[in-house]
């Protein structure tokens, strides 16, 4: 059978295509039954009922709405120095400092957290949110004239200065505006992050005839602490590849620009690969730059770096074809997943300097672990090594991360947890590193991977200036079948048109 349906501004279906009709797609046998893992009702009951509340309230939405704070309360109401909260009057010596700025990274962290939001649940006012975040950040952050973004703000003065700005920063400036191109596939929000993009591996690529090869310098210059310069960063390959481009390198439809990203991509990957990893330990190490910090239980050296750096590294081989990569992250991620695993579901963060295990949990390793234990056993041929720690992981992370009376999570918790833990001396909740992006993604991660264990449809909702070819339109990180496709109202964005799109045979 033939089947031809018009390509309309707004009415993306699919070009004329020969074969069977996409809406009669097999669907796949389950790789694991419904009952093993949490339901997709669960995971979307967790985002309206347990995440989202901390941030649709007007403090969270900043003022004006999109200038999303750093610092807020664990009630969520807005953080005031002249009468701080218990939990940021006395805070730990490395968020002192930071009180009195404003981050780029946290207003664009932010904007991701609505645009997935959106991307979930199809409510127009998280694209509200999302647009209004993409739109203070183009305005404010996006330096237009030095390609550069402005990393924060301190009494409403821009700082550091553009060759102070940290690689990583520069990352992280980016997520929100690529969530919402990958929701809207807005061009003028594409050409703001193509020119970051360029400025990152012109500005920052650092080549080296010893060791061959180069990497992403972590600042251009030194500023207030000498050797800034000199500092060699896993982030800040790592967190180029992970904040925008996985996700926009198979979206982008300009061929020039889709292979440079392509290549910057695999460039990087490779650093990532070849000058960080750690044979010795089966992790890579955080930092180069200075020998003291080869060891374990160093800045960044822990189970969540290296994680994540082995899920870049699979899921860049499988997008871009070079099978060696997927070939060096397959066979470290189960290793990795059995270190980190312990009775209790709760992962472990890393290994101390004497090689005992660290048993407290962080959010964000947490997040990076599960994603990619749930991205394996979808992916790989045997499922179990990847999946038998889901469902216990999953427990963890809803009894004792969850904030069940003031909403969103916490950002650790110690092995000897206890329900009444936080009940007198709760940690702060969101601060300069952390906010919404971890637990959203984590949301949105283990929404489409169980869907796909499972073999159920799954229903996701995009906003597009103009629709795309139908081979652009993915889920997140991952592949599926279109198996459906409706309209979807946006009266409050009469310049986009929404779509709910049914994806089957998630992998």
């Amino acid at each position: 059978m033939k089947r031809c349906v018009i390509l309309a501004a707004g009415a993306f279906v699919a070009a004329c295509a020969a074969g069977p009709d996409p809406v009669v797609a097999s669907r796949p046998a389950p790789r694991m039954t419904a009952g093993e893992l949490p339901s997709l009702a669960r995971w979307r009951r967790h985002i309206s009922d347990e995440l989202m509340p901390f941030w649709v309230t007007r403090d969270a939405l900043g003022t004006p709405i999109g200038n999303f704070p750093t610092f807020r309360c664990n009630d969520g109401s807005a953080f005031r120095r002249d009468a701080p909260c218990p939990e940021l009057a006395a805070p730990p010596d490395w968020i002192v400092p930071e009180l009195g700025r404003d981050y780029t990274r946290m207003k664009s962290r932010q904007t991701f957290l609505y645009g997935v939001a959106f991307h979930i649940t199809g409510e127009e006012r998280y694209l509200e949110y999302a647009r209004a975040g993409v739109a203070w950040l183009r305005q404010h952050a996006y330096a237009r004239d030095t390609g550069s973004a402005v990393t924060f703000w301190s009494a409403g003065t821009p700082g550091p200065p553009p060759d102070q700005r940290t690689a990583q920063d520069l990352a992280y400036a980016q997520v929100g505006l690529a969530f919402y191109y990958y929701l809207t596939r807005d061009p003028d929000v594409l050409a703001d992050l193509v020119r970051l993009e360029r400025h990152v591996m012109t500005a920052y690529w650092e080549a080296s005839p010893e060791p061959p090869g180069g990497m992403l310098r972590w600042v251009l210059a030194d500023g207030d602490t000498p050797g800034d310069a000199r500092r060699q960063e896993l982030v800040s390959q790592l967190d180029q590849i992970n904040a925008y481009m996985l996700l926009l390198a198979p979206l982008i439809e300009d061929e020039a620009v889709a292979r440079a990203w392509r290549r910057d991509l695999v460039l990087l990957a490779r650093v990532v690969q070849q000058r960080f990893f750690a044979p010795e330990h089966g992790m890579f190490w955080g930092t180069l730059h200075d020998p003291a910090q080869r060891m374990l239980g160093s800045r960044h050296t822990d189970f969540g770096h290296s994680m994540k750096s082995l899920w870049m590294l699979y899921l860049t081989g499988q997008l871009t074809g070079e099978h060696d990569l997927v070939a060096f992250a397959r066979p470290l991620i189960a290793p990795l997943l059995e270190r980190a695993a312990q009775d209790s579901g709760c992962w472990a963060s890393g290994l101390r300097s004497d090689g005992e295990l660290d048993r407290g949990s962080q959010w964000w390793i947490f997040a990076e672990l599960d994603q990619a234990a749930a991205t394996l056993a979808g992916r790989e041929a045997a499922a179990e090594p990847y999946a038998r720690y889901l469902a216990a992981s999953y427990e963890c992370w809803f009894t004792r991360f969850v904030d069940h009376r003031g909403h969103e999570v916490w950002p650790s918790v110690p092995a000897d947890w206890t329900p009444t833990r936080f009940d007198d001396h709760a940690p702060s909740k969101i601060f300069h590193w952390k906010n919404g992006y971890h637990s959203m993604e984590h949301a949105l991660v283990a929404l489409i991977t169980t869907a796909g264990l499972t073999g159920q449809d799954l229903p996701l909702y995009y906003a597009f200036v103009k629709a795309p070819p139908r081979a652009r339109v993915q889920p997140y990180y991952f592949s599926g079948t279109i198996v459906g496709e409706t309209a979807l109202a946006l009266p409050q964005h009469p310049s986009l048109h929404g779509r709910r799109v049914e994806f089957r045979d998630l992998h």
